[in-house]
């Protein structure tokens, strides 16, 4: 009797300790589980990891504000994922960078991510340098208007290709200004007011943005002019104004080039200055 009853017991005792390991496995399966949903939550769902601030480096002509601006965009599109865009774990620095550097006028831009939600953004911008062509020379112009030199021997030889060439095939970084005075120029020497050449600077942005390709701007005799000839790539002059309607102008410009139009017809001049309307002759 002793020898069975102490074999049911340790069948019992084998049974207990299975149904103990079930219950210890369930439990830590459970645990496990948890701990990953938990886990998953705080990194993609918390909001812990998404990017709420900005670190933008030193910039001469763009502003951070038009940075951060476009930075909320780029997060403001369709979401890529379903817990939104702004993660900074899975976020490609590349493709932000991609996107500025469609977006502003800047030689490079290195986004770095600094957790757990800020991005670190180090934009150089391109040389913002206005070539000035007149009758007698080819002066550098800097964004206070200020003559900073003569243009070297091969920013005078790659300026006067663009604008002799009857179909170029690269359009110039740097802004070119023509003007028909004679006068020559000395270092230092003040040319313009800062403000219009932030004006040209921001024309040619804004036409550059919406893919006009031109050679130049034409201003005649008088750098101070509001009313200029933007010289297209076939040599065509545009008529157009630095007014509150500039980006009306370009946008009518910008849809007339689009239809194809048969430029040969052009003898003299197209007239954009009254937005969603074009007279050339």
């Amino acid at each position: 009797m002793r020898w069975f009853r102490k074999k049911e017991a340790g069948m019992f005792t084998e049974d207990r300790a299975g149904r103990q390991n079930k219950s210890r496995w369930v439990k830590r399966s459970l645990f496990i589980s948890f701990f990953v949903i938990s886990f998953l939550w705080f990194v993609f769902y918390s909001g812990y990891f998404a990017v709420s601030q900005y670190e933008v480096g030193e910039l001469n002509v763009l502003s951070s504000e038009a940075v951060i601006g476009e930075m909320e965009a780029y997060f403001n599109q369709p979401k890529e994922w379903p817990w939104g865009n702004r993660n900074i774990i899975i976020l490609d620095p590349k493709k932000i960078e991609d996107h500025l550097a469609s977006k502003f006028f800047i030689e490079s831009v290195i986004v770095d991510k600094l957790y757990p939600n800020i991005l670190r953004l180090n934009i150089q911008e391109r040389q913002r340098s206005v070539v000035l062509v007149t009758k007698t020379g080819v002066y550098v112009i800097d964004d206070y208007g200020v003559v900073t030199d003569l243009a070297d021997t091969n920013t005078a030889s790659t300026t006067l290709k663009v604008l002799t060439d009857p179909s170029p095939v690269d359009m110039s970084k740097e802004v070119l200004i023509i003007s028909s005075v004679t006068s020559t120029y000395d270092k230092g020497q003040i040319y313009v007011e800062s403000n219009k050449v932030r004006q040209w600077l921001d024309l040619t942005i804004k036409l550059r943005d919406a893919g006009i390709w031109f050679k130049g701007l034409d201003i005649g005799s008088e750098p101070n002019t509001d009313t200029l000839n933007l010289v297209l790539k076939e040599n065509i002059s545009v008529l157009i104004e630095l007014d509150d309607t500039l980006d009306l102008q370009i946008e009518t410009l910008r849809q007339f080039l689009n239809t194809k139009p048969d430029l040969s017809q052009v003898q003299d001049y197209i007239d954009v200055r009254v937005p969603g309307k074009i007279y050339y002759k």
